[in-house]
């Protein structure tokens, strides 16, 4: 994001729980380290409460509150003398709404300030005479589709720049604003090592090289020896690097010793904030996130949603490795499309069916010698 877009007077404008405000703060800690905040809505207390939760430092912002006070003529001139001694670099106004929407006391708000200044509105704005007035005017919505909360800002008019898209998405998450942007197989980093493969050997190892920003994904036959050649390989990653194993479904059995450690995520928290957290705090540092059971978020949700939540650990942690086990479902090419290598695994056989890495198609046999399952190439 070019956050110098936001060098003029920007309005937000959206419904109430679109996630204007924490955009807003967000953008204003971007472009300054002295901000004012004037609150028409909200007292000190709640705003404090959203810098915390965003990750941002309260002692950044001075907060002006002034919801119970009705002599809005009054207010706006207290607004102009804090701004004169305050000197801030950034100011923001939450609550816009608050103040007569007529050109008179609009233009007079625009022309006391000669900073960046961010204000938010409700919808109505979008219809008094400060969207024509201001430099950006930006609208944020929030779209409910099967459950899932998606989260869209759009540029209705920017005087300042050229916005890299008509529209973005983004996501407010403990520890701030993370701007979701759609992945590409191409956007393969640095190599990260080798899988050791103790559990499963492989005959071709160049097919074991891990790359960061990498994806990896695995359709699993739902018979028991399938699922037990899938919790080897995980165990494997996790030897190669430091694992974080998210369970969407339960009765994953994984080998004695196995490194990886993480939690169980109910798939219909995904559909919100809330599971997108859980996924945060589960992963933290780790250079691999382990997937297992995707599927199940399909069933309660949709393909859509899976990619969102795909293309947010990517847009979060760009680094990250992702593999991601999908038990009992077809690997289409809607979801094949969503990764860099694509394995089938499943009656005796794992078959390499994409690889931006490695040739492909490929087929292996499977053989169990002891522990070790071994993969070796099809006669």
């Amino acid at each position: 994001m070019d956050y110098s877009l936001f060098s003029g007077f920007t309005l937000i404008y959206g419904p109430p729980g679109s996630g204007k405000t924490s955009l807003a703060l967000h953008i204003a800690r971007k472009l300054g380290d002295n901000i004012m905040y004037i609150g028409m809505y909200e007292n000190r207390e709640k705003i404090l409460s959203k810098l915390g939760y965003l990750g941002l430092d309260p002692s950044v912002y001075k907060i002006y509150d002034f919801i119970n006070v009705k002599d809005r003529s009054a207010v706006i001139k207290l607004i102009g003398e804090e701004f004169v001694q305050e000197a801030p670099s950034v100011v923001v106004i939450d609550g816009i709404n608050y103040f007569p929407q007529d050109r008179e006391t609009l233009s007079a708000i625009y022309r006391t300030f000669d900073v960046p200044v961010i204000a938010v509105g409700e919808e109505d704005t979008r219809r008094s005479p400060l969207a024509y007035i201001v430099d950006v005017l930006l609208e944020v919505r929030q779209i409910i589709s099967r459950g899932s909360r998606y989260r869209v800002a759009r540029f209705l008019k920017s005087r300042t720049g050229q916005p890299p898209a008509a529209e973005f998405r983004f996501v407010v998450t403990s520890g701030g604003i993370v701007f979701v942007e759609p992945w590409s197989s191409l956007k393969l980093g640095d190599p990260l090592g080798k899988l050791p493969m103790r559990r499963v050997q492989l005959e071709a190892p160049e097919l074991a090289e891990l790359r960061a920003g990498s994806r990896t994904a695995y359709f699993v036959d739902e018979d028991p020896e399938s699922c037990r050649i899938m919790a080897s390989l995980l165990c494997d990653y996790a030897d190669a690097v430091k694992a974080a194993l998210i369970e969407f479904r339960r009765g994953l059995e994984m080998p004695e010793g196995c490194r990886a450690e993480g939690a169980v995520i109910p798939p219909k928290d995904l559909g919100d904030e809330r599971g997108l957290d859980e996924l945060k705090d589960s992963i933290g540092d780790a250079g691999a996130a382990l997937l297992y059971g995707l599927d199940e978020a399909l069933g309660g949700l949709d393909r859509r949603r899976v990619q969102y939540v795909l293309d947010f650990l990517s847009s979060w942690r760009r680094e990250l490795m992702t593999v991601a086990a999908f038990v009992g479902a077809p690997p289409s090419p809607e979801l094949m499309g969503m990764f860099n290598a694509v394995w089938h695994i499943g009656g005796g056989r794992a078959e390499l069916l994409k690889s931006r890495l490695f040739p492909a198609h490929r087929s292996f046999c499977v053989e169990k010698r002891g522990e070790v399952y071994r993969l070796a190439v099809c006669p």
